[in-house]
């Protein structure tokens, strides 16, 4: 991230500037790699590849702030290969990631499990070293890593243990579940430690953990809620991001967003945006809201200019908004359909 798109995005977090509304995407292994057309695995460890791919994204997309930028990551399976779930990888899509158990009943067999080492275990490590060993070649770009970023602990439970079951033992087994959670919440600490560590001087955090919108409120505040306060609670930093594009309970996490610290909330499409930020308050700034998968990547860019134009002039006058898919960019999403949506806030602007 450069020092002009940290600066937009802190102007964004801080509400300075909530009439100035700017854009950005979170964007991963899932989208890169087939966007610039190479194979995932040579993404994943070829370095000048690497770089390339996020050279190239930044040149056709001037304008939008991705994020968290430049990130490290292996899809989703760095946290859960360090509790030892097995990977498999794939020369045309994001790694795939086995379990651990596959029934709630058999959640004994996680009691013993220790909370893993980024520095020596799965591929956190392979990580980290390559976060450190990209700080010159950024810093010739005149980037940064900026923003460290993690799967959320209830995101990693549910690799060990399918998330299916997960929610089954929430029910059956709330005390085994409650201390599992409380491991994969440590680790997410100590991982987002050791990658600020290797980066250098970071700013901000981005947690991603959808499993929340499949909670009940009662059990959101009982399972989740004091683990995600705890990491977030845990770092003293001026940008707090979260994502949570789970919708299956519609509002139950909004009116705790603020209490855990976040003022960058990315959430569902489905969710209207501006009850959001109502429940949401003041303080916490939205990243979205507009379909990732029927509209940024299946919509035509005539149709994407007409509902984000729209969403645009529907914004509360004291609503920090930057506009951007309401969860992640999905595989597929075509260059001309983000040119799209750039156009539309130009035309707001």
């Amino acid at each position: 991230m450069t020092d002009r798109e940290w600066e937009v995005l802190l102007a964004c977090v801080q509400g300075r500037q909530p009439e100035r509304v700017s854009a950005g995407l979170i964007v991963d292994s899932p989208w890169i790699p087939g966007y610039c057309g190479v194979d995932t695995v040579d993404y994943y460890t070829d370095r000048k590849l690497w770089l390339a791919c996020q050279d190239r994204i930044r040149g056709d997309f001037p304008g939008l702030l991705f994020l968290p930028g430049d990130w490290v990551e292996f899809g989703m399976a760095s946290e859960p290969s360090s509790f030892g779930c097995p990977l498999h990888f794939f020369h045309e899509q994001t790694v795939g990631i086995g379990h651990l158990i596959t029934s709630a009943d058999d959640l004994a067999d996680l009691d013993s499990l220790p909370v893993p080492d980024p520095r020596r275990d799965g591929l956190m490590p392979l990580a980290l070293s390559k976060l450190r060993s990209l700080r010159s070649e950024l810093a010739e770009r005149g980037r940064r890593i900026r923003i460290v970023a993690a799967r959320g602990p209830l995101n990693v439970a549910g690799f060990l243990m399918t998330i299916p079951e997960l929610c089954v033992a929430v029910k059956t087994d709330p005390d085994r579940v409650s201390r599992l959670l409380d491991k994969t919440a440590e680790l997410v600490i100590r991982w987002l430690e050791a990658q600020a560590e290797a980066a250098g001087d970071v700013g901000g955090l981005l947690l991603l953990d959808d499993i929340c919108g499949f909670f009940s409120e009662e059990e959101y505040l009982e399972f989740a809620h004091p683990r995600l306060k705890r990491i977030f609670d845990h770092f003293s930093l001026p940008v707090k991001a979260f994502h949570n594009d789970n919708f299956g309970n519609r509002y139950t996490t909004f009116p705790h967003i603020a209490d855990l610290g976040v003022n960058l909330f990315n959430f569902s499409h489905l969710a209207d945006p501006w009850v959001a930020h109502r429940l949401l308050g003041p303080g916490v700034a939205i990243l979205g809201n507009l379909p990732p998968l029927e509209l940024l990547t299946r919509g035509t860019p005539g149709e994407i200019r007409r509902a984000a134009g729209e969403l645009l002039a529907g914004k509360p006058e004291r609503c920090s908004l930057m506009l951007s898919a309401g969860g992640g960019a999905s595989p597929g999403m075509p260059k001309e359909n983000l040119a799209a949506m750039l156009e539309a806030l130009a035309d707001f602007r």
